[in-house]
């Protein structure tokens, strides 16, 4: 039994160390890109986003996604305007949006849209609005999709924010390898994140087809750094608060040794390192991953199927 705990113990570790290795190469490589980039204003050419929001109302939400300053790039806004009438008139004052022909590519079967406008707002000319009857979140990307400009797609959910740096940074490894060769960049920390490549969601059939499985391992590329944040999506304990608990975690696991249960004390041991790693692992994020010690969030996020 001891055996087993250890081999455990061990087994914990050694995933506990090779994601904080792995966070902490990706922090370096984006603090290495930031530096690079403000000694050259140069883009990589031929390289575009198109974001894709469902229902977003929050002007806040919306003037973050178009705070990139990089050239090739777009933020394109479904919203029923029947369900959300308030909402979407808001909008329409807000940005100058004026009313233009709607024109389906035909790449991806597309039903309810009723109206399309640009912005003419000076500033925030890169915004499209789409109201569209509201089926479902996957129908409205794929309207989002059938009207982007950019060959690469980035679904935003209500609520979450773009870190400083994130298109940039999506910009710079798309451009590592030759182009087109990938079709997928996923993040893992913070809010979820998925960059894909139109031919790949049009192969699919679209979002509701759950484009991501069909894409080969060859075609993807996992980056260990936060691009999309949600305020609002958790919570951190105070720092005395969470120095209380550590010491009674310990105190524990001195107790648990002392009267020779090992398998309470290989468990505290456990817990101890996973929180341990957590903490250490929102830091190197930035703060970006949420923390809560004792139901694992941060570490979950880690894992998360798209």
């Amino acid at each position: 039994m001891k055996l087993i705990l250890l081999l455990l113990f061990a087994a914990t570790a050694a995933c506990v160390g090779a994601l904080l290795l792995l966070i902490s190469r990706a922090r370096d490589k984006r603090l290495l890109l930031n530096a690079v980039r403000r000694a050259s204003s140069d883009a990589p050419d031929g390289i575009g986003i198109s974001v894709l929001c469902s229902g977003v109302t929050d002007a806040a939400q919306i003037e973050n996604l178009l705070s990139p300053e990089y050239s090739r790039y777009e933020v394109i806004v479904v919203l029923d305007a029947r369900r959300h009438a308030a909402e979407f008139a808001a909008l329409v004052a807000r940005y100058r949006m004026i009313r233009v022909e709607w024109v389906c590519s035909g790449e991806l079967e597309v039903s309810g849209v009723r109206a399309l406008g640009r912005s003419r707002r000076r500033c925030f000319r890169r915004l499209v609005l789409v109201d569209r009857a509201w089926d479902s979140e996957a129908g409205d990307f794929d309207a989002a999709a059938s009207v982007a400009t950019y060959d690469y797609l980035l679904p935003v959910r209500t609520g979450c924010f773009l870190l400083p740096g994130t298109v940039e940074r999506l910009v710079a490894e798309l451009g590592e390898g030759r182009p087109g060769s990938l079709d997928l960049i996923r993040s893992p920390l913070g809010e979820p994140a998925a960059l894909l490549s139109r031919e790949a969601v049009v192969a699919a059939g679209g979002f509701g087809m759950r484009p991501l499985r069909g894409i080969p391992r060859g075609r993807r590329r996992r980056l260990w750094e936060p691009l999309l944040a949600a305020p609002r999506s958790g919570t951190r304990m105070p720092g005395w608060l969470r120095g209380l608990a550590a010491a009674a975690l310990a105190a524990a696991f001195v107790a648990a040794a002392a009267a020779g249960w090992w398998t309470a004390a290989a468990a505290l041991a456990t817990l101890a390192l996973v929180w341990a790693g957590g903490e250490y692992a929102a830091r190197l994020a930035g703060g970006a991953v949420p923390w809560v010690p004792g139901n694992l969030t941060a570490w979950s996020r880690l894992f998360r199927h798209y």
